[in-house]
């Protein structure tokens, strides 16, 4: 299989992980759900790299959101997690020495902010994304804790970053 086939198969098959582990396993929340699709997300940034990442998680990601009946935050989703990915695949390439952990925690935070300013848009208030932050973050450590326990078997897969 040549180089831009594996790259254009891989981004799909990461795009799909990410919509199934985000739509199949859903903890109800009141104000939406959550799920272990940001291990999935932080899997496709070490994968694919950060662009790779960005469109594989993104898409996934708001995907999911609108197939769950959640369409109004499909942007949000798009921007957070694909911006997750991103930070997370740029900071593994532009440090490849340093443990990944160091770049799960702001690809998360990244995440948490950006879920935050957007209800903080769609609420019109500070009251309800407030309350979403906790579990935003919540479900960024889960995530995190998923892609430290799959990076290592999931290795051989990396490819070079993927250039769009």
């Amino acid at each position: 299989m040549n180089d831009q086939t594996k790259k254009i198969t891989y981004t799909a098959l990461l795009m799909a992980l990410t919509f199934v582990m985000t739509s199949l396993v859903k903890i109800p929340l009141p104000t939406g759900y959550i799920h272990p699709g940001d291990g999935a997300v932080l899997l496709s940034a070490y994968i694919l790299g950060p662009w790779g990442g960005l469109i594989a998680a993104g898409i996934g990601s708001a995907s999911a959101d609108y197939f769950g009946g959640y369409s109004a935050y499909m942007l949000p989703t798009f921007i957070a997690k694909g911006s997750m990915a991103f930070i997370f695949g740029y900071l593994m390439k532009r440090f490849p020495e340093k443990n990944l952990l160091y770049f799960a925690f702001p690809a998360v935070i990244a995440m948490t902010a950006v879920y935050f300013v957007s209800e903080v848009i769609m609420y019109g208030n500070l009251a309800g994304p407030l309350v979403n932050l906790p579990f935003s973050a919540l479900q960024g450590l889960v995530g995190i804790v998923l892609v430290t326990i799959l990076h290592k078997p999931l290795e051989r897969f990396r490819l070079k970053p993927v250039k769009f």
